[in-house]
């Protein structure tokens, strides 16, 4: 009897061990095909972040920041009008040569509407225990760096051309126009070459201008008029030319006489060749007190010649943080898109190679039934 049941159990053991191949790769190629899927919809993915950073994110970051705040210094020397020695008839010291000048600007955004920018370039000259302030203020398109489209704003100064920074990837081709606070004009920005400023590849221009003063900041510091006998009294100090075409047109003149003013402004510019941010600049400015004879402007002296250069700590610190905000632009709009781009590639690869060929089943395998004896 016990001989007989164990060969019952033997026999129904062989009839079921046939099927247990089969379970086993059924279940295995389920959780293949599983995976394969899992994998190709993370390549889909990555591929579809990579687009998204470079093609959507990358142009939103790719304009004028919204938390600029820098603070360049000009030092320099300068020919002043002496007030002082003006006002007491000190005709020797009028003029005063060589003084130290500092140029302090202050650039900053302080609010941004979409891809326009409320950007403030705050002047202040610093001379002879004086500070003269001459404070801007731009709506500026953070794209292409030039005056913002659309109704003028409150408070903003109306202009056209670059005021703060070229934008980014400057094209030494383009036809740059600089806008002139001082005689509030616009006028061409002549490219001169390439170069190296601290470790940074910059592009050089040139800027030059010539008008009539218009900055009311700095013409304020500037008499209006002098008394003839004080207009007398300086013609020596004029040059040979200036003084024969004055002549005795003087006399003509009204007391007070009347003066008007010209700026000429020279500046070198190395901006940035990828953020296009001033990385060292040169600025050279005159000042020329102009009197009417005759319905003839007659250039008389400069009372305001400077010429100034960035400090070199204002240049290191452009340098500086030009090269970080490069290399974060670098990453997210390069690196960034590349690693998942090949993430994306690779799981793809990936998915379709584990998908592969469906194994074959295990055919069950047969057994005769065996007499038991």
């Amino acid at each position: 009897m016990g001989s007989h049941v164990f060969a019952a159990s033997v026999q129904r053991l062989l009839e079921y061990a046939p099927h247990l191949p089969n379970e086993y790769t059924k279940e295995r190629s389920m959780l293949v095909r599983r995976s394969s899927k899992i994998l190709v919809a993370l390549g889909v993915a990555f591929i579809a972040l990579a687009a998204l950073l470079r093609f959507v994110l990358v142009p939103s970051l790719s304009k004028l920041p919204g938390d600029l705040d820098v603070n360049p210094v000009y030092e320099g020397t300068g020919t002043l009008l002496n007030a002082q020695a003006l006002q007491a008839g000190d005709i020797p010291n009028v003029i005063a040569s060589g003084v130290p000048v500092t140029i302090n600007r202050h650039i900053y955004v302080s609010s941004t509407d979409g891809d326009t920018a409320v950007a403030h370039d705050d002047v202040t000259l610093e001379v002879a225990g004086q500070a003269v302030p001459s404070n801007h203020t731009y709506a500026v398109d953070r794209k292409t760096m030039d005056a913002a489209t659309g109704q003028p704003q409150d408070g903003v100064e109306p202009h056209s051309g670059m005021t703060i920074a070229l934008p980014l990837h400057p094209d030494p081709s383009a036809s740059y126009r600089y806008y002139d606070s001082a005689t509030k004009t616009t006028v061409p920005m002549t490219y001169v070459d390439s170069g190296t400023v601290s470790g940074r590849d910059v592009l050089n221009y040139t800027v030059e201008v010539k008008g009539a003063l218009s900055d009311p900041a700095i013409a304020g510091t500037l008499p209006p008029a002098l008394p003839k006998a004080l207009v007398s009294s300086l013609t020596p100090l004029l040059p040979p030319d200036v003084q024969q075409s004055l002549g005795g047109a003087l006399e003509q003149l009204p007391d007070p006489v009347p003066f008007s003013y010209t700026a000429v402004n020279r500046i070198n510019l190395a901006a940035d060749q990828t953020l296009g941010t001033p990385i060292d600049a040169n600025l050279s400015q005159q000042i020329i007190a102009n009197i009417d004879v005759n319905g003839r402007l007659l250039p008389l002296t400069p009372v305001m010649s400077i010429d100034t250069a960035l400090t070199d700590q204002s240049i290191a610190d452009a340098a500086a943080a030009a090269e970080k905000t490069s290399t974060q632009l670098n990453l997210i709009s390069v690196i960034a898109p590349l690693v998942l781009l090949v993430l994306g590639v690779l799981a793809l690869a990936a998915g379709f190679l584990r998908r592969g060929p469906r194994p074959a089943a295990l055919a069950p395998v047969s057994h005769e039934e065996t007499p038991v004896r």
